[in-house]
């Protein structure tokens, strides 16, 4: 079983040096209250992150990542997952789905963790739900997979990474 923990560090750094200011910290309150309102856990690979390191949104692979900051703005995390009335999440999270950010393109899709598949450590599959399915229709409509897990995306970031530097040398 790999370390979690380890992984994550290595995937802050390697974020570091691609210009993405993450901030080691040693208290996050804002995600106890975040996974208060949380149908099932995050991922254990993606509660490391969050607990352990503050970070603006950010792209990674085609997906805008909210922030982990703490503040109260819309392109962070916090913001994205109580059920407010007339939000997303109203329809998201009693579904199963956890949202985490939208595609990087200015798209309004909510890019999820599936808490309806079973996974070890909750590694759940990161999926697309198409937004307009929910406003219009008020159900839930899986696009496609992005991730089969943040973990497998956190490693295939750093595998990418490694890959170019050891081309540089």
């Amino acid at each position: 079983m790999p370390d979690i923990d380890r992984t994550i560090d290595k995937f802050a750094a390697a974020l570091a040096v691609s210009g993405i200011t993450v901030c080691g910290i040693d208290a996050a309150p804002w995600v106890t209250a975040i996974e208060a309102t949380l149908p099932k856990g995050l991922p254990r690979s993606y509660q490391s992150l969050l607990r352990r390191y503050s970070f603006l949104a950010f792209d990674l692979g085609g997906v805008t990542l909210f922030g982990n900051t703490g503040e109260d703005d819309d392109s962070e995390l916090a913001a994205h997952v109580a059920p407010r009335k007339g939000s997303l999440q109203e329809v998201l999270l009693p579904a199963g789905y956890i949202q985490i950010g939208r595609p990087d393109t200015g798209n309004f899709d909510a890019i999820c963790f599936d808490t309806n598949v079973k996974a070890n450590n909750r590694e759940y599959p990161v999926v697309r739900i198409d937004h307009e399915e929910i406003l219009c229709n008020w159900r839930v409509k899986v696009v496609g997979q992005v991730w089969p897990s943040f973990f497998a995306m956190v490693e295939d970031f750093i595998g990418e990474r490694n890959a170019r530097a050891c081309l540089r040398n």
